[in-house]
């Protein structure tokens, strides 16, 4: 199942275009496409890096590190107590991702399903 979302900034309008995240539950890969439309300033700082060299389809690898920088590491002190909450079995980035809609204390970002 793919799902889709809008990479959104809470200090941009609402009507701005934005970057699209997306996740293929199957394949357990993302993508990130960023329109030519989208400013490289109002991006996160690895999107904004990449778009800057003129890289807005950005395969599994980099999107997968996007993902990475916005959840809870693996290795983080409390992370059973989180994966309980969660009902998860094992790490996996993207429901926790999912939960806090891939908000971080770093920038004004979030996720948003489409």
């Amino acid at each position: 199942m793919l799902r889709t979302f809008k990479i959104v900034n809470d200090s941009l309008e609402m009507s701005a275009e934005h970057a699209i995240l997306t996740y293929d539950e199957d394949l357990d890969q993302y993508a990130v496409h960023i329109p030519e439309s989208v400013d490289c300033n109002d991006l996160p700082a690895i999107l904004s890096l990449l778009a800057k060299q003129g890289i807005r389809e950005i395969d599994d690898k980099w999107a997968r590190r996007f993902v990475k920088e916005r959840v809870v590491p693996p290795d983080r002190q409390n992370i059973g107590m989180i994966m309980r909450q969660l009902h998860m079995k094992k790490y996996s980035e993207f429901p926790i991702l999912e939960y806090t809609s891939g908000r971080c204390c770093m920038d004004d970002f979030y996720l948003q399903e489409i």
